[in-house]
């Protein structure tokens, strides 16, 4: 049975099933879906919907006609979806399938709930919305009444949000939400006083009392009104300079190692690690295994986090092998890295704010991230960084908290006093927890105290014990841990812990937690199943319940991971039996399967659930390709590759672009039967990376040996990909109308060579071959899933060239589509080239509102060759609005840089006339001082320097 749609009115009327968009291209359609939603559950009569079809224009037969509408809905929403009845038709919906009432619901919820759970609520019922309600009907009767209720509890909600923002000490989060609502609805008293608490406690008077004074004056020339009372009182106690109102500190700090057991018996630790951090930039928790060093970082990261007001990042590196650091922070920082290294893309990027960066399971890559602290303390003068490892970094200024295990009693105190100790307490809850009906006596307590003594209070030692307890008792597991010296000997202490949970499994449960050791990171049920077959899911539980195995549950479904010194123990296994070999082999296979699928996928036109399935697995995927290549599997590591090649539109971080390339220039490929598609591969992976020549030579190479149109296709494709990177548009034109005769060529590759030709077309400005590839792009992408986001994109950009009007409409339904598909790159070129269309048509508070996400989500990926097209565009803008200094410095800017990409087309006049207007404006002298200030910028100042002159502009 095919899944419900979901819809979306907060915004431009669409319709959703299993992450594609239904196709509604009639506006009747349209009009009569947007009628039954504005009453969705309800019954909405014929008479009410033929006028939202049809308004005053009635067809002949108006019935009728309205059954023909509903037939198609039907047709394309489930035909028991829209249901007759005596008082009108119904669209029979729940709360979760409507944007509208999802974000009703949330409303709710965020008003009965404490501050920062009410925050998290109105932030994601924020997120739903994509522009004003029934965006292309708020002002036809059926829809405007319900447009307008909408949008007003919109506003309402983000001055809930800002003023929660400003209570949790986030004003710069509450600013950007007041600016914005209140450039859109200057008369909301409460979000100018909002706003104006929010400037004054950010140290902003001046910009408070600019707020109060603007609406003063707009009330006074609009109404002939005088500024409420509370907003008068509020200007006077700015203008008496008194303090404002102290804000509750603080950004949230990730969710991060939450555990069920509760955290005992380290409020002096947490203490010294919060005064520790206030000192220094750079904390290192250091101890034993398996003494709880993450678990106290994670406990303090609330107040620490409300503390320095600043964000918080947190880098797990137990899974992380030996020169994976940088990369592994990259990842977690969301930084990508198409050029350069790791290192370099992190430093760029926490170079210009503040981050808290918390470093975990240091001590196995421990020159590693020697070396990666060392130089972000240095290039970064905001971050602060807190590591944990069983030893210190050794690097200059470092402060070394040693973490001892928890303090034990001695046997003779009293009963109460042992019960109330730390790892007692921690000892009993975990076993209450596994054995509830478990009377706790007083010789429960003395056995406890007993076993936790022995263990000499290591927390995981004591957790892995009651396990074992719940499993055979208290007295048989003090006696089996009577000879044991846990702390004499911290790998061989534990590996005898271990080795007891070891002893109680069952032999499938012992060959489930080796096989599952070969996973890099987490892991959910059906990898699970994968690594020991249908019947692991019931050994699961006993594998978790003794502590082996953690688990977590996100959206719905469970996932698991294996502590680090678990993980070590279970490889030892694998490896004690000589299975460690077949085993990661099985792994990469697995992983093979995942990326094939993913790749079958895109050439169907398919959702891309396969490819966010895969990448959920990146750090295995990583690790089945490098050890497929380490072990001499190069076939395994190239298929691997080679389907990576076909996922074109979803964004890829660095790392995996690098390894596509490196693997494809291995020497051992070539004598392999993939090496004709992990060669084309590496070409279109190490072009993305901007390794041109690498990526000509390969995909040359690549098409020399092609023998099937599979072959041929991902050769041409890389080969016409790295021709535009070039400039050699006519070559690379000369690939895809190759690439077009290859035969059975299903239509979602059609689609790509097609919208690739029009592309090239609009470059040379040549409008009829650009309409004419875009429209062929447009008919095979019917269907073809989110491969059709690209299609329309095309036709957008070819529309820009011809009317900049009509392209904004088709580039909106662009980016939806491949928000939609969730089709990364797609959507950015889409976003780039609509708010290139809203500049032209001097729609500015439009084009505003779009660049600050548009240029941070470059930012964070590394995306330099779109992030240098959008500045040219934003400086088209900020001469527009009046700021020709701040356009001067982004077109040298971009001029400079060797990043930046040539100017095509008919972009070339237009900025040449640009730069004339702007000398015309400056003067040539100060013209030529910033471009020389340009030319000695780095690129990321460049970068803040126009999102500082665009917050500027959007205060006015």
């Amino acid at each position: 049975m095919q899944a419900a749609p979901v819809f979306r009115v907060l915004g431009t009327l669409q319709a959703d099933r299993d992450g594609s968009s239904l196709p509604l291209p009639s506006r009747r359609q349209r009009a009569v879906l947007a009628a039954l939603l504005t009453r969705a559950g309800r019954p909405v009569p014929a008479d009410e919907l033929i006028e939202a079809a049809w308004g005053e224009r009635l067809p002949d037969h108006p019935k009728a006609a309205l059954q023909t509408v509903l037939s198609r809905l039907r047709t394309t929403l489930g035909a028991e979806l829209i249901t007759a009845e005596i008082s009108g038709y119904r669209l029979n919906v729940t709360a979760d399938d409507v944007d509208a009432l999802r974000f009703e619901a949330l409303r709710v919820r965020a008003a009965h709930a404490p501050d920062a759970a009410a925050a998290g609520f109105l932030d994601a019922a924020l997120a739903l919305w994509r522009g004003q309600a029934y965006t292309e009907f708020a002002d036809r009767d059926f829809a405007s009444a319900e447009a307008a209720r909408l949008n007003e509890r919109r506003a309402a909600a983000v001055e809930d949000y800002a003023d929660l923002s400003l209570r949790a000490g986030r004003a710069t989060d509450a600013i950007a939400h007041l600016e914005a609502l209140q450039a859109s609805e200057p008369w909301r008293d409460r979000c100018v006083q909002l706003l104006m608490r929010a400037l004054w406690g950010s140290g902003r008077a001046t910009e408070a009392l600019q707020v109060y004074d603007r609406h003063r004056r707009g009330l006074a020339a609009e109404f002939g009104l005088d500024p409420a009372p509370a907003l008068q009182d509020l200007q006077a106690r700015i203008l008496r300079n008194e303090p404002p109102e102290a804000p509750r500190p603080g950004p949230q700090p990730p969710r991060w190692f939450a555990v069920a057991t509760p955290f005992v018996g380290r409020g002096t630790e947490m203490a010294a690690l919060a005064d520790a951090v206030r000192s220094n930039r750079l904390v290192t928790v250091t101890g034993i295994g398996g003494v709880g060093k993450t678990r106290l970082v994670a406990e303090s990261l609330g107040e620490l986090a409300a503390d320095l007001t600043m964000p918080v990042a947190v880098v797990e590196l137990g899974a992380v092998p030996a020169g994976g650091v940088d990369g592994a922070v990259a990842a977690t920082l969301g930084v990508d890295i198409r050029d350069g290294t790791p290192r370099t893309a992190v430093s760029e990027y926490l170079g210009a704010g503040s981050q808290l960066l918390v470093i975990d399971n240091c001590e196995h890559v421990l020159a590693d991230a020697r070396e990666l602290a060392g130089a972000l303390l240095r290039a970064c003068p905001q971050v602060q960084i807190i590591a944990t490892s069983r030893h210190r970094l050794g690097l200059p200024g470092e402060q070394v908290l040693p973490l001892d295990p928890l303090l034990t009693e001695a046997a003779d105190v009293p009963a109460q006093r042992l019960a109330d100790s730390a790892p007692v307490r921690l000892f009993v809850d975990r076993l209450h927890r596994l054995r509830p009906a478990l009377p706790v006596t007083a010789e429960t307590v003395a056995l406890s105290a007993a076993v936790c003594r022995r263990l000499d209070g290591v927390p995981l030692a004591i957790e892995l014990a009651a396990a074992q307890a719940a499993a055979i008792g208290l007295a048989p597991v003090l006696d089996r841990l009577g000879d044991l010296d846990v702390l004499a000997d911290a790998d061989g202490g534990m590996r005898a812990v271990l080795d007891r949970s070891w002893t109680l499994l069952t032999r499938s449960e012992q060959e489930l937690l080796i096989r599952l050791s070969v996973f890099a990171a987490g892991f959910d049920l059906d990898a699970v199943e994968h690594a020991g077959g249908p019947a692991a899911a019931m050994r699961l539980a006993r594998l978790a319940d003794a502590s082996l195995l953690h688990v977590t549950h996100e959206h719905g479904q469970a996932r698991y991971r294996m502590l680090a010194i678990v993980r070590a123990f279970a490889a030892e296994q694998l490896r004690a039996r000589a299975a460690a070999g077949p085993a990661r082999t099985a792994h990469a296979r697995w992983i093979r399967d995942l990326a094939e699928a993913a790749a079958a996928d895109v050439r169907a036109g398919g959702a891309g659930e396969p490819l966010h399935r895969l990448l959920e697995y990146r750090a295995d995927l990583l690790a089945a390709v490098r050890g497929a290549m380490d072990a001499g599997e190069v076939e395994l590591a190239g298929s691997i590759t080679a389907a990576l090649g076909w996922c074109t539109h979803w964004v890829l971080d660095g790392e995996l672009l690098k390894l596509a390339r490196d693997v494809a220039c291995d020497p051992r490929l070539p004598a392999t039967p993939v090496a004709a598609l992990a060669e084309a591969s590496g070409a279109f992976h190490a072009a993305q990376l901007g390794d041109l020549d690498q990526a000509h030579r390969l995909g040359t190479r690549a098409l020399a040996i092609a023998s099937t149109p599979e072959e041929q296709y991902l050769a041409l494709n890389a080969l016409g990909v790295t021709c535009v990177y070039r400039g050699e548009h006519g070559e690379s034109a000369r690939h895809y109308r190759r690439l077009l005769e290859l035969p059975g060529l299903p239509a979602p590759l059609r689609v790509d060579a097609h919208a690739a030709l029009a592309l090239l077309a609009c470059f040379r400005s040549d409008q009829p071959a650009a309409r004419q590839h875009a429209e062929q792009a447009l008919a095979a992408a019917r269907q073809a899933g989110p491969t059709g986001a690209f299609a329309t994109y095309t036709m957008g950009e070819v529309r820009l060239l011809e009317d900049p009007a009509a392209a904004v409409e088709i580039l909106e339904l662009a980016v939806s589509q491949a928000e939609a598909g969730r089709t990364a790159q797609v959507a950015e070129v889409a976003r780039i080239a609509l708010v290139s269309a809203l500049v032209r048509l001097g729609r500015h508070d439009e084009a505003l509102q779009v660049f600050p996400d548009l240029l941070h989500q470059l930012r964070r990926r590394g995306g330099w060759p779109q992030l240098w097209t959008s500045l040219r565009i934003l400086a088209e803008l900020l001469e527009a609005l009046g700021r020709p200094q701040d356009a001067a410095l982004l077109l040298a800017a971009a001029s400079a840089d060797p990043s930046a990409p040539p100017v095509t087309g008919d972009d070339g006049p237009r900025y040449r006339d640009l730069q004339r207007r702007i000398v015309g404006q400056i003067g040539t002298d100060a013209h030529q001082r910033l471009a020389d200030q340009a030319a000695l910028l780095p690129r990321v100042q460049v970068l803040d320097q126009a999102l500082a002159a665009l917050a500027a502009t959007a205060r006015g």
